[in-house]
């Protein structure tokens, strides 16, 4: 397993992450900006302003100007996020007595160099590219070390049997013909759009369970997509092509002619049918990396969960971020809102 890419899969889709959220804007901007402002506390350990700047550099938001930074408060609260499940996982690290010894992270730097040197990449500018230090590059370093010695005695021979067993389709070259409608928020109605839409899809489904519609007359009356002409037709697909992620998981949890549940996407609100499917041959050994890859997600989300549950974590006023009552899930919008001043 790939500890570096599988931290990169989780939590560096910053954008991508928050396409489907709602807000709840600021009435006045935090009191405090400067880089040592606290925005939020983990337990007793705080988050400065400073590095939340840096998160949102790196995802591009083009630096930390502070008109810029207000216009977007579910990219911060994504960022912010970010913080706080690296917080969580360095607390869960030591939890366990896990320890991260200078000479390893020397070597993974070391190795790192090389790459770069390889690419004909020099060190100086791959850091500024990425808009670190080296000091930061080692931090990040040995928390990817630290989660490598979490995760990688949990993966198991029969855990990883029994995760193949549950996501066998998505993995062993199955195929489905699906069908889709889909729903076009209208950005004009502001931070609701996508429930609304959420909300119609939900009521459209409910035609369609109850046998008062076909899908394919559903997504003929009520589709956005080009696809309508054809009852919603979109022909066969993959797990991974040529649809986007959001879409292909929704319709790989389904069993042939089931119906999803509404989800949203960076392309609208859909609802999801399995028309056919056509069984894949690949067995366990020939995807045991990506099966091995996804084990330790599961393991990740769930070790954070337990960890966000169990911990006390505060905001600082004027700061965005995701309401607790609204937990990432597929496809759902979550809240971002601003705790007032005083």
């Amino acid at each position: 397993m790939h500890v570096r890419l599988l931290w990169t899969r989780l939590f560096v889709g910053l954008v991508a992450s928050v396409a489907v959220c709602r807000a709840v804007w600021a009435v006045e901007p935090p009191a405090d900006t400067g880089p040592s402002a606290v925005v939020a506390t983990v337990g007793t350990v705080p988050i400065l302003r400073a590095e939340l700047d840096a998160v949102l550099q790196r995802a591009g938001n083009g630096g930390p100007d502070a008109s810029t930074l207000n216009r977007s408060v579910q990219l911060q609260a994504a960022a912010l996020e970010q913080l706080i499940d690296q917080r969580l996982l360095r607390a869960e690290i030591e939890r366990e007595g896990i320890t991260i010894g200078a000479a390893e992270i020397d070597a993974a730097v070391g190795r790192l160099r090389a790459q770069m040197t390889a690419r004909g990449v020099e060190w100086s500018a791959f850091l500024a590219k990425t808009g670190r230090d080296e000091e930061f590059l080692r931090e990040q370093i040995a928390l990817e070390i630290g989660l490598d010695k979490l995760i990688r005695p949990r993966l198991g021979a029969e855990a990883v049997d029994a995760t193949f067993q549950k996501h066998r389709r998505e993995v062993d070259g199955t195929r489905l013909r699906v069908s889709h409608v889909v729903l076009r928020p209208d950005l004009g109605r502001g931070d609701e759009a996508v429930e609304q839409c959420l909300r119609r899809a939900e009521q459209i489904r409910g035609a369609i369970v109850r046998g008062e519609l076909s899908f394919a007359d559903a997504a003929r009356r009520h589709s956005a997509g080009p696809s309508r002409m054809q009852g919603g037709d979109l022909g066969w697909i993959s797990r991974k092509a040529p649809c986007i992620d959001e879409f292909s998981r929704a319709a790989y949890a389904l069993a042939k002619g089931d119906v999803s549940q509404p989800f949203a996407s960076p392309y609208g609100v859909h609802l999801v049918m399995v028309a056919d499917t056509e069984p894949g041959r690949l067995g366990i050994e020939a995807v045991r990396p990506q099966i091995e890859s996804m084990l330790a997600a599961e393991i990740l989300r769930d070790r954070l969960a337990r960890a966000r549950a169990a911990s006390r974590i505060e905001f600082a006023p004027g700061v965005p971020h995701f309401d607790p009552a609204t937990p990432a899930e597929p496809g759902k919008p979550r809240r971002v809102v601003v705790e007032p001043a005083g």
